[in-house]
């Protein structure tokens, strides 16, 4: 889908992973509304935006933590449009150290990423949820991560193996719980909910030595956010497999 007309709210988005998944969308033609925790952050990506050639970008003060902050960003973005047709659930956070073990890892490790990974993108579906069923084809994208696949968390052959991130990990296989549950929610309609995982690409968090790019990373939660009528629901993708399915 190319149309002018759609409108796509995309968090954690002044820079890296976010950013990128704005200017894909945005060249498509996609409205899109740029969250981020600092507004001045996020004028200056909407600066870098619209230098790529992103024609209608807003930059909208988010904190995925904390209701108030959503709720006035659900009204800003309600004033706007009167529907929205794309929620990617990009914003988040790593709050361990990466190596640590479970036994290892303190609540407040664990709260703070459950709170940024997992009830932040929660409320901002329940929030954004009445304005999405206004349109007719809406589209939720979660990002995941190759490590919240219980499939290969314990699966000697995987990539993901030898890391630990027991507090981020956790989060990411709730997140994809959450994807399925509301997919299940409007399975009998039009509204696609997947996740989406960019693989291990050179972001902040990736570090240089990633070997996909931050574009390849992002194609997949773009594809997702894209998906014609006949489209996926309730599923889980990866860039590690080129879009390809990754096992939950």
């Amino acid at each position: 889908m190319t149309d002018g007309n759609r409108s796509a709210f995309v968090t954690g988005a002044n820079r890296g992973l976010g950013l990128e998944i704005c200017r894909q969308l945005g060249v498509k033609g996609y409205k899109i509304f740029l969250g981020c925790r600092d507004i001045r952050k996020g004028q200056e990506a909407l600066s870098k935006l619209t230098a790529l050639g992103v024609a209608d970008v807003t930059a909208i003060q988010l904190d995925a933590t904390d209701s108030g902050s959503i709720a006035m960003a659900l009204e800003a973005i309600g004033d706007a449009v009167k529907c929205l047709d794309v929620l990617v659930n990009n914003a988040g956070t790593f709050e361990e150290e990466w190596g640590t073990m479970p036994s290892a890892l303190t609540v407040k490790e664990m709260r703070d990423t459950f709170d940024a990974n997992f009830f932040g993108p929660f409320e901002i579906i329940r929030e954004f949820f009445p304005l999405m069923l206004k349109s007719p084809a809406p589209r939720i994208v979660n990002i995941s991560s190759d490590m919240g696949s219980l499939g290969n968390i314990n699966n000697r052959e995987s990539i993901v193996y030898g890391v630990m991130g027991p507090a981020y990990q956790s989060s990411k296989v709730a997140i994809n719980a959450l994807t399925t549950l509301f997919a299940k929610e409007v399975i009998d309609t039009n509204f696609k909910v997947n996740s989406a995982s960019p693989g291990w690409c050179r972001t902040d968090m990736g570090t240089d030595d990633a070997p996909l790019s931050v574009a390849e990373g992002a194609s997949t939660a773009v594809m997702l956010a894209t998906l014609p009528d006949d489209g996926p629901t309730g599923e889980f993708f990866s860039s590690t497999r080129n879009g390809e399915g990754m096992e939950w």
